[in-house]
């Protein structure tokens, strides 16, 4: 077989073994796979990426080659940045570079410690500048969570979206509104076409102050004369019937001349009777796209790409250590760079490990209620259906040590108390117990491991997400 044969037959085991998405994941946007003879090169696009695949893959890529070429196949693992490494990515295509940034590794290679722009962007300068780069798409993470979304809002912005209405669903700080100004910014430019953004507020106080001061016929030609029309958080409509009216009849001409449509609600089309059933019935006739709470690789992507535009020398340890602790969106991830950077401007210390930790830990404290050892123990215990008893035991299934790792990784986050003394309320003798477990959920995090709880396999990401929500509501 040819080297390059060889090379797909190896993805193609690659893939089915560690799943596809870990595979796209890590080797297909941050890696290249190259065989000569009985030699196999796994190349990263930095170190960290490097480490990262031999760390948690080399047994399964080993295993794959040796299938192929027998007992005597090699593998070894380089990093390689370089100006070809760019070119390869760019010519991927946008989707492919965002996809990229999703992973959260990318990193510039020059003296800057900002990342690297997922697509080329046309020169430019000043604080305009710097806001459309923002609202862009090329400037969107991307991940599972918000792929489908991702790629609908690419084909509106070019203009080759089929279905209208378009309506992105999800809760705050997943990315709708960074999606609706993208797809009108680029739908502007790619497509030269004139494209208007309105939030649902907004739409609803022009449309008063015209009916008050006559300019009804300016306010319709501002929003039924262009050829797409983006209204954000529709859900805010309920209740104000006269602007419902409007807001059907704009919908009709619109859809009516074949022009584009683009709306998001935070709730989806159950909740959202309250709208009317005419309103109801046009968004469930066009394509609805949902975008999820990100998981920990969109999250780390998008904390890298935050440190990026606040100038933060934020090393991959410290990233990674804020994209496993912040469960939320964008704007959580932002308000803990923020508290980072002015923590380490205010002690003149640099950024790193010891000082993420504490930043985290003081942000837990002072977003929820104050937490005791006896709160977490207790809402790990009805989550997990396990005794105070069996937690605190010497068991070591992982039916037990599962939800006695994460009690203490989340008796770390969010009381006081010492490493010590949380080891000693879960039965353990030392408090390297407690860092030991903290850094196995990171791990587990990070791989995307699935766990038993309540007699439902779940992500560990949403098992925190649960337990975390208990807490705040105990």
């Amino acid at each position: 077989m040819e080297d390059r044969a060889v090379a797909d037959a190896l993805s193609t085991q690659l893939a089915e073994r560690i799943g596809r998405k870990r595979f796209d994941l890590w080797f297909k946007q941050q890696a290249s796979i190259a065989t000569c003879g009985e030699r196999l090169t796994i190349c990263a696009v930095n170190a960290f990426v490097r480490d990262w695949i031999r760390a948690h893959f080399a047994d399964d890529v080993r295993d794959c080659w040796q299938v192929l070429v027998g007992p005597a196949g090699s593998v070894e693992f380089e990093f390689k940045a370089s100006a070809a490494a760019a070119d390869e990515a760019q010519a991927c295509g946008d989707c492919v570079a965002s996809s990229a940034i999703a992973a959260g590794w990318l990193k510039q290679q020059s003296n800057s410690a900002r990342p690297v722009a997922a697509v080329a962007v046309a020169p430019s300068s000043g604080a305009a500048a710097a806001q459309q780069r923002k609202s862009s798409l090329t400037s969107f993470v991307v991940g599972p969570s918000n792929e489908y979304a991702f790629r609908s809002a690419e084909l509106t912005a070019r203009g080759r979206q089929q279905a209208s209405p378009l309506l992105f669903i999800g809760s705050t700080g997943v990315g709708k509104t960074h999606l609706l100004r993208a797809i009108v910014q680029d739908y502007r430019s790619l497509v030269r076409a004139s494209a208007l953004y309105l939030t649902a507020e907004q739409f609803t106080t022009s449309f008063v102050e015209a009916v008050r001061g006559s300019g009804l016929p300016s306010f319709r030609q501002k929003c039924r004369g262009v050829q797409l029309l983006a209204i954000d958080d529709v859900q805010f409509f309920a209740g104000k019937r006269r602007t419902l009216e409007e807001l059907l009849y704009t919908l009709d001409t619109l859809a009516h001349d074949g022009r584009q449509i683009v709306l998001s609600s935070d709730r989806g089309l159950a909740e959202l009777r309250s709208l009317g059933g005419e309103l109801v019935s046009r968004l469930s006739g066009g394509l609805t796209c949902e975008l999820a709470a990100p998981e920990f690789a969109t999250r780390l992507g998008i904390a890298r790409q935050i440190a990026g535009e606040l100038d933060l020398n934020v090393g991959d340890d410290v990233a990674a250590l804020i994209a496993t602790q912040i469960h939320a969106g964008a704007r959580e991830l932002r308000g803990a760079l923020l508290r980072l950077q002015a923590m380490s401007a205010a002690d003149s210390q640099p950024i790193d490990r010891a000082l993420a930790e504490r930043c985290l830990a003081e942000l837990a404290r002072h977003n929820t209620r104050s937490v005791r050892l006896a709160d977490v123990e207790k809402v790990v215990c009805n989550a997990f259906g396990v005794e105070p008893a069996q937690l605190r035991s010497d068991r070591k299934g992982r039916t037990i040590s599962a939800p006695r790792m994460l009690a203490m990784w989340l008796a770390r986050k969010y009381t006081r108390a010492a490493l010590s003394e949380i080891g000693a309320f879960f039965g353990r003798n030392s408090h390297s117990t407690v860092i030991s477990a903290q850094r196995r959920i990171e791990k587990m995090i990070a791989d995307d491991t699935r766990i038993e709880m309540a007699h439902q396999s779940c992500h560990v990401d949403e098992a925190i997400r649960r337990l975390e929500t208990a807490l705040r509501t105990a």
